[in-house]
C-alpha cells in the first residue's frame, strides 16, 4: 500500500513512472503434459517425489510446487511468491514479473483486487504457483503477465478461524490485525474476514534534481523532499458458496474497503542555479487529506452439462476519493527578500464500473475448445479546482470518460504424442466518450478495435522440459494519464495528464526449460507508442523556469532482451536458491542537450535466498539482492542497490486449539537499499531515495483450519485495474 501513499504530487508521479476456490475446468491447458501430471505428488500427508523438480514447464506456464516443500512455511503468500523465479513483491503491493512488469493474480480462478489479500492468505494453503509470461487468448490484452495461485483442497466441515497480527517499525509504527471466519457444511461454504490496520509515521525522503538548458544557460533545479504520512483504514468481506453436485456451484464475494482519512504533512525545498550560481530558493510546506471508499462485488456460476463446461461471472467495482491539499511557498531571492503564496488544490475521483463475463469449454478433436466474450461500461469522473492569490497557467476541470469494453475469444489446446500446443485469438472493442463539463469532446473521444493471437508450444526434450510461446498485447493508459487536469506541485513544476495518449503495443516472445533444479527462461519483445513521463518547458509560459511533467507516446519503438536463469537445489535442511536477470534494449530518448540518445546499458540483478528447516518448528530464513546501474525502459539506474533480509519462525502445537505460528523479520539490515534513477527529456528529472530497515513480527493463531471453495473467476479484470 505504501507505494500508493507516496505523498505529493511530484512523489505520486515518479512512483507511477517506476510504473478459497477450486481451479477451472475451463481451462484449456488443464491437460498439461503426461509426462509432469500432477499426480507425480500426493497431498494425503503432503509428501512430493524426490525427482519432482520445484521449478518446472506446464503448459503455458511455469509452475512452482509449494505444498509439501520449505515454501509452504515461508508465511504469507507474499512470501511465497518472493521465492519464486522469476518474481517480486512486497507487501500489500503489485506482483511484478521481472522484464515484463506487473501481473494480474488469480487464486483458483478469482482475480485477486485488492493484493493485500497476498498478505493475509497463508503459505501452507498453497498447492502451486504457475507464473505465465505470454498469457493466452481468454485474458485480457492489456495483461502483461499471469501469477496462478492453487491453494491446497479443503478438508473437513464446521468452523474454523484464523486470527492474524502484525506490527512493523521503519520511520513509525504499523499495526495490523486480520481475522477470518469459516463455516462448512455440505455444500455450503461461508467465509467471512475483517482487516483493520493503523500506519503512523510513513516516511518518504526524496532528492529531485532537474537539469535543463534555456537558450545556452544551464539550470540545475536541486530539490530535497520530506513527506510523512499515517492513516487507519478497515476492510469486510463476505464470499459464499454452495455447490449442490460436483458440475454445479454458484456463489456470491463482496468487499469493502474504508479509509476515512489519510494526512500527509511534510516540505518541499528547491535551490535554482544558472550557470552554477545560486539564483532564488523555494520553501514549500504541504499538507493533505485523504478518504477513499471502494465496494467490490461478484457473482457466479461454475457448472458442467454433459462435457459442456460453463463459466459465469458478473462483477461490479465503484469507488472514490477526495484528495484536499494545500502548499505554503516562500520564495527567497539572493538579497534575502522573500515572497509567500498559498495553493489549495481538491481533487475528486470516482468509478462506477460493472463487467460480465461467458466462457464455454468443450472437449473437441483430442482436446479442448473454450469460446467466450467479456462486456464491461465505467463512469469515471474527475474534477479538479484549486484557490490561490497567484496567476497560475492552471484551470478547473470537470471531466468523465464513459469507456465500453466489448471482447471475444477463442482458443484451442490438445496434446500430440508428447507436444502441447495451444493456438487463440482474441477480439477486443474500446470505446470511450470524452466529457468536459458535461459537453462531448469528440476529438478526444477515441474507439479502437484489435485482435491479439496467441500461441504456447511446449514438450519435453530429452531431460529437459520447454515451451514457446508468443503473444500480442496492448497497455491502454491509466484514467489518471488521460485526465486534463493541471496540478500546481511548486512553483517550478506543475503536472497534467494528456487526454490525446495512444495506447502502447507489444510483440514477444518466450522461451522457457527446466532441467531438474535449474531453470532458465528468455523473453524478446519489441515494443510501439510506449507512454513516458516528458519534462519539458510549460508551453505558452514566459517563465523560462517553469517545468510540465506529463505522459506522452514516445516516437521509436524499440527491442528488449531479457535472459533469467534460476537455481534452487535441497543440500539436507539448506534450501538455497540462485537468480539473475539481465535486460538487454535500444530504447530511445532525447537529452538536455537537444540531442538523441539511445538507452542501451545492461542492467542486471542477482538474488541468492535461504531457507533452513530445523527441528521442533524452527525455520531461518534470508535473503541477498544486488540491482547493477544500466537501463530499464525509460529510466536510467543511476545508482547500485545491496539488500539484505534475515527471519526466523517458530510454530507452536496447541494441540486441540491450533497452532500459533510466529515469524520476526528485519528487512534491509544495513541500510544500504538505496535507489537512483533518471528520466530523460528535454529536460533530466533525476530522483533518489534513501534506505531504511524495517523491522517486523507477526503472530497467526489457526484453530480448525479449512479454505473456502469459491469459484468466482471475475470479470473485467483489467479495466479495474486501469482506476
Amino acid at each position: 500500500m505504501q507505494n500508493n501513499m507516496k505523498a505529493k504530487v511530484i512523489t505520486i508521479v515518479l512512483s507511477c513512472l517506476m510504473t478459497g476456490m477450486q481451479a477451472q475446468n475451463t481451462d484449456s491447458i488443464a491437460t498439461g503434459l503426461t509426462n509432469f501430471n500432477d499426480t507425480t505428488f500426493a497431498l494425503g500427508g503432503v509428501t512430493v517425489k524426490g525427482n519432482l523438480p520445484k521449478t518446472r514447464v506446464k503448459g503455458d506456464a511455469m509452475r512452482t510446487i509449494v505444498a509439501g516443500t520449505v515454501l509452504e512455511k515461508a508465511g504469507t503468500v507474499s512470501d511465497v511468491l518472493k521465492r519464486i523465479p522469476m518474481l517480486k513483491t512486497e507487501k500489500g503491493g503489485a506482483v511484478e514479473v521481472f522484464g515484463r512488469g506487473d501481473a494480474e493474480v488469480y487464486i483458483n480462478g478469482r482475480k485477486v483486487v485488492d493484493l493485500n489479500e497476498l498478505s493475509r492468505l497463508r503459505s501452507e494453503q498453497v498447492k502451486s504457483v504457475d507464473v505465465v509470461q505470454n498469457p493466452g487468448a481468454r485474458y485480457a490484452a492489456s495483461t502483461k503477465a499471469v501469477v496462478r495461485i492453487q491453494l491446497v483442497k479443503a478438508k473437513g466441515e464446521g468452523l474454523s478461524f484464523t486470527e492474524n497480527a502484525s506490527a512493523s517499525y521503519q520511520y513509525g509504527t504499523t499495526l495490523t490485525n486480520n481475522f477470518d471466519l469459516n463455516y462448512r457444511k455440505g455444500g455450503l461454504d461461508i467465509t467471512g474476514s475483517f482487516w483493520n490496520g493503523r500506519y503512523d509515521g510513513l516516511e518518504v525522503h526524496q532528492d529531485n534534481d532537474l537539469t535543463y538548458f534555456v537558450g545556452s544557460d544551464k539550470y540545475v533545479d536541486l530539490g530535497k523532499q520530506f513527506m510523512e504520512y499515517d492513516y487507519k483504514g478497515w476492510s469486510p468481506q463476505i464470499q459464499i458458496n454452495y455447490m449442490f453436485d460436483d458440475n454445479h456451484s454458484i456463489g456470491a464475494f463482496y468487499k469493502y474497503d474504508r479509509k476515512p482519512k489519510e494526512t500527509y504533512k511534510g516540505w518541499l525545498n528547491t535551490d535554482i542555479y544558472a550557470n552554477g550560481e545560486k539564483t532564488e530558493r523555494s520553501e514549500s510546506d504541504i499538507y493533505k487529506e485523504d478518504t477513499f471508499k471502494k465496494h467490490i462485488f461478484n457473482a457466479y456460476y461454475n457448472g458442467r452439462i454433459g462435457k459442456l463446461s460453463i463459466d459465469i461471472n458478473v462483477d461490479g467495482l465503484f469507488n472514490s476519493s477526495d484528495d484536499d491539499n494545500s502548499t505554503t511557498e516562500t520564495t527567497i531571492l539572493p538579497d534575502g527578500s522573500r515572497t509567500q503564496s498559498l495553493v489549495n488544490n481538491l481533487t475528486i475521483n470516482e468509478n462506477n464500473f460493472w463487467a460480465t463475463k461467458l466462457i464455454f469449454s468443450y472437449p473437441v478433436w483430442k482436446g479442448n475448445l473454450s469460446v467466450g466474450g467479456e462486456y464491461s461500461h465505467n463512469n469515471r469522473t474527475d474534477i479538479y479546482s484549486y484557490n490561490s492569490q497567484l496567476n497560475l497557467p492552471v484551470k478547473a476541470t470537470d471531466t468523465k470518460i464513459k469507456e465500453s469494453s466489448t471482447a471475444g475469444f477463442v482458443e484451442y489446446g490438445r496434446l500430440f504424442g508428447r507436444l502441447f500446443a495451444q493456438v487463440g485469438l482474441r477480439y477486443e472493442r474500446i470505446s470511450n466518450d470524452y466529457y468536459n463539463f458535461g459537453k462531448l469532446d469528440s476529438e478526444v473521444s477515441q474507439t479502437y478495435t484489435d485482435l491479439f493471437p496467441s500461441a504456447v508450444v511446449s514438450m519435453p526434450i530429452g531431460k529437459w522440459q520447454t515451451s514457446l510461446s508468443y503473444r500480442r498485447d496492448i497497455q491502454r493508459p491509466y484514467y489518471s494519464q488521460l485526465s486534463s487536469s493541471t496540478i500546481y506541485i511548486n512553483r517550478y513544476s506543475l503536472q497534467s495528464g494528456n487526454p490525446y495518449l495512444k495506447p502502447t503495443y507489444t510483440h514477444s516472445i518466450v522461451f522457457n526449460t527446466a532441467y531438474k533444479a535449474f531453470n532458465l527462461s528468455i523473453n524478446y519483445a519489441h515494443t510501439k507508442d510506449v507512454v513516458t513521463m516528458l519534462t519539458e518547458p510549460f508551453p505558452g509560459s514566459n517563465d523560462p523556469l517553469l517545468s510540465l511533467i506529463h505522459p506522452v507516446n514516445s516516437h521509436d519503438g524499440y527491442d528488449k532482451l531479457i535472459i533469467m536463469p534460476s537455481f534452487r537445489p535441497t543440500i539436507g535442511v539448506w534450501h538455497p536458491m540462485w537468480t539473475a536477470g539481465l535486460i538487454l534494449q535500444n530504447y530511445k530518448t532525447l537529452t538536455a542537450k537537444g540531442s538523441e540518445m539511445t538507452m542501451n546499458n545492461p542492467f542486471y540483478q542477482v538474488i541468492w535466498n535461504n531457507d533452513i528447516v530445523l527441528n521442533n518448528g524452527w525455520r531461518l530464513n534470508g535473503g541477498i539482492q544486488f540491482n547493477s546501474k544500466g537501463d530499464y525502459d525509460n529510466f536510467r539506474i543511476s545508482c547500485y542497490m545491496f539488500r539484505t533480509d534475515l527471519g526466523i519462525q517458530k510454530d507452536f502445537n496447541l494441540k486441540a486449539l491450533g497452532t500459533i505460528t510466529a515469524d520476526i523479520r528485519c528487512y534491509d539490515i544495513f541500510n544500504t537499499a538505496k535507489t537512483g534513477t533518471t528520466i530523460y527529456g528535454i529536460r533530466e528529472l533525476t530522483v533518489e531515495n534513501e534506505s531504511r530497515r524495517t523491522f517486523s513480527i507477526d503472530l497467526t493463531w489457526k484453530f480448525n483450519e479449512a479454505r473456502s471453495k469459491y469459484k468466482g473467476s471475475g470479470a473485467g479484470a483489467k479495466q479495474k485495474a486501469r482506476m
